[in-house]
C-alpha cells in the first residue's frame, strides 16, 4: 500500500511512499459476515436446483452431495454435477451427507477458483466478488478482470486457457470433488447445448450430452471459449465494485510497470550496458511521454548529466533487485504527480486513472499551468529519488524537455531498437537543455574496510551474475539447435529477471548430500532458477528488436531436459501466468502461457490445495498457501529501500575516497 507521508508533503506537494504493511484485510467479523452471506446465496442456489428439478427425482437424491463448482452458472452446476454423480452410481443410492458441509466446501471451491486464476487476490477479496457475481465463478471471474483493467482478457488466449484450467483443478479439490475437473472440460465446447431451458427431460438429454463428448476426441488443451460467452450473457454490465481494492491493484499497477521496463531494455541499443547504471538509478516511467519513451528518456538524461565516476564495464544482466527498486519507486512517483497535479484526487482514484489510461501520464487531464506542473514532477521526483538528487533538477528537465525534436528522435524507428546514434544525439540534447546547474558528483569517503568490503561485494554480484548468464547462453543455444529450422542466429541482449528460489524450499536428506563446500548449510536449498533475458536475432546483417526469452535452469548442474522458449513482453492488462515460486519470491519473472512443463505451475498449485509438503522436510513442513504467497512477497512489492549489494557491481576505486585516519590511498581495485 501507499500512504501519503506528512514531512515531506509540505504546500501543495503530495508525497506518497510505503505503508506499513497493510493489504486492506477487514475485520474478522466482518470477513465472516461476508462468508455468511455467501454461504446465504449458495444455499438459494440449492433450493432452485432442488426445486427445479421436479421431474427428475433420481438426480434430486444427489443434489446435496454435489458442489455447485463448475463453468455454468451456480444452479447449473449443481444440476450437471448431481447427473455426473447418478451417471457414475450405478445403484443410483447416495451416501447421506450434511448439506451444510457441502455448502461450505462449495464455497472454498468457489473462492479457490478466483485466487488460483488471479494473482494478488486474498481470499476475503474474492469472496466479496462472489457476492457482487451471485457466487456465479466465471462472471466473478470478469468482474475482477474488469476491476483490475485486464483489456488484454481474451477468452480463447493461452494465458486465460491456461488459468482457467488451473483454477478449475484447484477448485475442485479444495471443494474435495477433483475428478469434476476433468468432466467440465471434457464438456467445454458443448455447453450451451445444455443451458436453454430446464424442462422435464433434462437428465436425459443432459445425460446424452455427457456420452457425446466422453465418447468424442477432445483436444488437449480443450477449447475454453463457449463457458466465457455463456458468462458474459449472464451479466452484460459488470458490477461496480462497492470498495476500494487499493492493495491489490498496486500490485496489478507495479506488473504493468515491469513490462515498460522490458520494452525500455529492448529498445536500448546493442551494447547499452553503459545505460543500466543509469537506468537503475534514475530511468523513472514518468515524464511528458508514453512510459517506455519516459524511461529512456529519464535514463539518457541522468547518464549525459551524472555520468559515473568510474567507467562502466560491459555486463549482459540488470539486477533483479535493483530493477524491481526503480519500478516501486516509479510507482510512487507517479501517484505522488496525479496527487500533485489535481489535489481532490484520492490515493485509491489516481489508481484507478493510472489503470484507465495505461500509465500514460500524458493521456491523463494536463495540470493548469506549467507551474502546477512543475510541482507535480518535484513531487513525483521526491517520492522517487528521496535524498539521491535534488528533485529540482529532475523536476526542471522533466517540465521542459516536450519538445519535437526529443519526441522525434525517441519515436525514431518506432519500437525498434535506439542506434546509438540516436542515443548519442539525444544525450547532446538532453544535455544542452538542461535548465538546472548541472551537479557534479564527488567521490565518497568511506573507510579503508568499507571499501574493501564495498569492491568484495561488487566482485562478488559480478561473478554470480556470470554463471546465471552462462546458463542462459547455453539455454539459448541448445534452443537454437533445437530448432535448426530458423538461420537466425541469436545472441544474448540483456538478464533482466532472475528467481535462484524454485522448487524447494528442499531439506530432505538427498538434497543435503548435492550441497557443495560453497553452500550455507542453514540455506534453503531450490533445484531451479527461473529467467527472463532478451535476445537479438541477427539475419545478414540485419538486428531484429530483442524478443523476450523464458529459460528454466537447474541449480543441480544438469539443463539439458529444462525449459527454454520465447515470451511476450506483456502490455498493461495482460492475462494472468501463475508461477508459485515466483510470486512467493516477489520477483516478476514472464512465463510461457502455452507450457505448463516449468515448475510452479500446475502440480505445485495443487499440492499446496491439498495442504501438502512439495519435498519431504520431515520436522519443518513447508506447505504453501495463499495467504503465505501474498504476505512474503508484500514487502517485495513495496522495495524502494535496500538493493545496495547489486549497486556495487557498478562501482569501482574512482567512486570512493579513503578516509585519512585509515591510512593512504587505496591502490585502484581491479576488476574479477
Amino acid at each position: 500500500m501507499a500512504s501519503l507521508h506528512a514531512g515531506l508533503s509540505t504546500g501543495r506537494l503530495r508525497i506518497y511512499t510505503p505503508a506499513l504493511y497493510d493489504d486492506g484485510t477487514p475485520w474478522q467479523k466482518e470477513r465472516e459476515q461476508d462468508s455468511s452471506q455467501l454461504l446465504l446465496k449458495i444455499h438459494s442456489h440449492y433450493k432452485e436446483a432442488f426445486d427445479r428439478l421436479t421431474g427428475s427425482d433420481v438426480v434430486r437424491r444427489f443434489l446435496p452431495s454435489v458442489v455447485c463448482v463448475g463453468l455454468l452458472d451456480p444452479v447449473f452446476n449443481i444440476t450437471v454435477n448431481a447427473i455426473l454423480a447418478v451417471t457414475a452410481d450405478k445403484a443410483s443410492a447416495p451416501v447421506a451427507v450434511d448439506l451444510g458441509d457441502t455448502e461450505r466446501r462449495s464455497l472454498d471451491g468457489l473462492v479457490t477458483f478466483l485466487t488460483c486464476f488471479f494473482p494478488y487476490l486474498a481470499d476475503w477479496e474474492a469472496v466479496r466478488y462472489l457476492l457482487l457475481a451471485d457466487a456465479d465463478p466465471l462472471v466473478a471471474a470478469r468482474i475482477v478482470a474488469e476491476d483490475r483493467g485486464t483489456k488484454c482478457f481474451r477468452p480463447d488466449s493461452a494465458a486465460t486457457n491456461g488459468a482457467l484450467r488451473l483454477a478449475l483443478r484447484c477448485a475442485t479439490l479444495a471443494a474435495k470433488h477433483p475428478q469434476l475437473a476433468d468432466a467440465w472440460l471434457s464438456l467445454c465446447s458443448s455447453l450451451h447445448k445444455a443451458v436453454p431451458n430446464y424442462h422435464h427431460d433434462i437428465f436425459s438429454n443432459l445425460r446424452t450430452l455427457f456420452k457425446e463428448n466422453t465418447t468424442a476426441h477432445v483436444p488437449y488443451p480443450p477449447p475454453t471459449g463457449k463457458p466465457w460467452e455463456l458468462a458474459a450473457t449472464r451479466r452484460t454490465r459488470i458490477t461496480k465494485v462497492p470498495y476500494q481494492n487499493s492493495w491489490s491493484l498496486r500490485r496489478v499497477l507495479l506488473d504493468a510497470i515491469h513490462g515498460f521496463y522490458l520494452k525500455a531494455l529492448a529498445r536500448m541499443p546493442q551494447g547499452g550496458s553503459r545505460y543500466h547504471r543509469s537506468m537503475l538509478k534514475a530511468g523513472h516511467c514518468y515524464g511528458p511521454f508514453d512510459p517506455v519513451s519516459n524511461i529512456i528518456l529519464n535514463t539518457i538524461w541522468y547518464e549525459a548529466n551524472f555520468p559515473p565516476l568510474t567507467p562502466q564495464r560491459e555486463l549482459d544482466f540488470v539486477g533483479t533487485w535493483s530493477l524491481m527498486r526503480i519500478e516501486a519507486l516509479s510507482f510512487y512517483g507517479l501517484l505522488s504527480f496525479l496527487c500533485t497535479c489535481h489535489q481532490d484526487l484520492s490515493m485509491h482514484e489516481a489508481m484507478r486513472i493510472l489503470i484507465e489510461t495505461g500509465l500514460n501520464l500524458s493521456a491523463t487531464k494536463h495540470c493548469s499551468s506549467v507551474k502546477e506542473e512543475q510541482e507535480a514532477y518535484r513531487a513525483a521526483a521526491i517520492a522517487a529519488w528521496c535524498p539521491r538528487l535534488n528533485s529540482d533538477a529532475q523536476a526542471g528537465f522533466l517540465s521542459s524537455c516536450n519538445k519535437p525534436q526529443v519526441l522525434s528522435l525517441l519515436s525514431n524507428g518506432g519500437q525498434q531498437q535506439l542506434s546509438s546514434q540516436t542515443v548519442q544525439q539525444l544525450a547532446t540534447l538532453l544535455a544542452s537543455g538542461m535548465t538546472t546547474q548541472q551537479q557534479q558528483q564527488q567521490p565518497v569517503s568511506v573507510s579503508k574496510r568499507e571499501f574493501d568490503d564495498t569492491m568484495s561485494e561488487g566482485s562478488e554480484r559480478r561473478r554470480a551474475h556470470k554463471r546465471i548468464s552462462k546458463k542462459v547462453k547455453a539455454a539459448l543455444r541448445r534452443y537454437e539447435k533445437q530448432n535448426s529450422g530458423d538461420t537466425a542466429r541469436y545472441q544474448l541482449h540483456v538478464v533482466c529477471g532472475v528467481n535462484e528460489s524454485v522448487s524447494g524450499p528442499d531439506s530432505s536428506a538427498e538434497t543435503t548430500m548435492k550441497r557443495d563446500d560453497t553452500d550455507d548449510e542453514f540455506d534453503d536449498y531450490y533445484h531451479h532458477t527461473h529467467a527472463n533475458f532478451l535476445v537479438t536475432r541477427n539475419v545478414g546483417s540485419v538486428c531484429s528488436a530483442p524478443v523476450l526469452f523464458f529459460a528454466e535452469l537447474s541449480n543441480d548442474g544438469d539443463d539439458d531436459q529444462l525449459l527454454c522458449c520465447p515470451v511476450d513482453i506483456p502490455p498493461p492488462g495482460a492475462e494472468p501466468v501463475r508461477c508459485l515460486f515466483c510470486e512467493q519470491a516477489g520477483i516478476r519473472i514472464m512465463h510461457p502461457a502455452n507450457q505448463e512443463g516449468f515448475h510452479g505451475r500446475t502440480l505445485e498449485f495443487e499440492k499446496m490445495v491439498r495442504g501438502e509438503d512439495f519435498y519431504d522436510n520431515g520436522y519443518y513442513m513447508e506447505v504453501y498457501s495463499n495467504h503465505r504467497i501474498l504476505h512474503r512477497s508484500e514487502s517485495i512489492a513495496n522495495w524502494t529501500q535496500g538493493g545496495d549489494e547489486e549497486e556495487c557491481m557498478y562501482l569501482g576505486s574512482n567512486d570512493f575516497t579513503i578516509k585519512e585516519d585509515d591510512g593512504d590511498e587505496s591502490e585502484d581495485f581491479e576488476d574479477d
